[in-house]
């Protein structure tokens, strides 16, 4: 038995979502092999990948993906073809076609129900790639509920949003900063693609200029040096054993989310003990149970949730409690995931 993943853009937490199907279809005698961009995360050895030829437009690099991934659907014939998301679902459809030339079965994996871009097409074209396909799996309820009310599917398999398994494997490279030497003050991150508006790094800088609060802060990412106010920065695309030792470095992890289907940031955050303290939007208060593993501050909240919520966490005791509490939770919901990913390619 055999599955192929094809993961359209090889970097951020969608790519480390494929690397932990992978690698836990491996672990259960299942032949996994990845098909996406050159020079990603992804090729870091933990799992088999095949690199489509690199382009300088993001369009030519995208379709060379597709291109890549059907010739190897048609060369390997795989029993699963397991597709993380989507991009622009007019470029895809190579793929789903080359899955059923082979019988293959289509597992579709739903990140976020939207498209983000007009460049992407119509809806409508990714309602017929979601209503073809043999199962869809999506990480939160909330996503589930949104692709049912779409395709008038009721049948989308749920299952926990898997640990950082292959970046966990990396050495951990401690960040330069770190707590200075003699200080009291607990160190805060915010991490990921943090110019993005969603994000709420405004909410971050605004947290940082407090200098009373008893918190230092570090922001991390693509965007990071435009946070000037935000303490620390660390620009760019991180290293899996630079994110992950700069998590691991840090008391408490900012989400302060607009707008999000579910987040891997709050689960290596939970992982690494970096207590998540996060808006209660879309699929996040799936993933915390607000006072237990972490702390949910409501929707729209003023900036004084936000420091009510720095202060509380404070307390070293009750820090700890619920940073113990997030470690526990993320390696039960993975083991239900990876229980769950053979069963569904079968």
């Amino acid at each position: 038995m055999s599955v192929v993943l094809v993961d359209w853009l090889g970097r951020g937490g969608i790519a480390q979502t494929t690397e932990a199907w992978a690698i836990e279809l491996e672990a259960r005698g299942i032949a996994a092999q990845v098909v996406t961009r050159p020079g990603r995360e992804l090729g870091s050895g933990a799992v088999s990948v095949r690199s489509a030829r690199g382009h300088r437009w993001h369009i030519a690099a995208h379709h060379a993906v597709a291109e890549e991934a059907a010739r190897t659907v048609r060369e390997l014939r795989p029993s699963a073809v397991v597709v993380q998301n989507y991009v622009v679902p007019a470029l895809e459809r190579r793929v789903y076609a080359a899955a059923r030339s082979v019988c293959a079965r289509v597992v579709v994996v739903v990140h976020d129900h939207r498209l983000h871009t007009w460049r992407a097409g119509t809806s409508a074209g990714l309602g017929r790639v979601l209503k073809r396909s043999d199962t869809i799996v999506a990480h939160s309820d909330f996503v589930a509920s949104r692709i049912e009310r779409s395709t008038g599917r009721s049948d989308v398999a749920v299952i926990p949003h898997p640990a950082q398994v292959g970046m966990l494997r990396h050495d951990r490279m401690m960040p330069e900063f770190g707590r200075a030497s003699g200080s009291a003050d607990l160190l805060c991150g915010h991490f990921g693609v943090v110019h993005r508006r969603y994000k709420g790094g405004d909410i971050v800088g605004d947290l940082a200029a407090d200098d009373g609060s008893g918190w230092r802060f570090v922001v991390a990412g693509v965007g990071a040096e435009t946070s000037s106010a935000s303490g620390v920065a660390v620009a760019g695309y991180l290293s899996p054993g630079l994110l992950v030792g700069l998590v691991d470095a840090t008391d408490a992890t900012l989400l302060p989310y607009r707008a999000a289907t579910q987040s891997g940031a709050v689960v290596l955050s939970h992982l690494l003990g970096s207590v998540p303290i996060a808006s209660a939007v879309g699929g996040i208060p799936e993933q915390i149970e607000h006072a237990v593993d972490g702390i949910l501050v409501p929707a729209g909240a003023s900036l004084d949730a936000w420091r009510e919520a720095l202060c509380t966490l404070r307390d070293d005791t009750y820090r700890m409690e619920l940073a113990r509490a997030g470690v526990a939770r993320a390696w039960r919901d993975h083991e239900l995931f990876a229980q769950a990913v053979a069963g569904l390619v079968a």
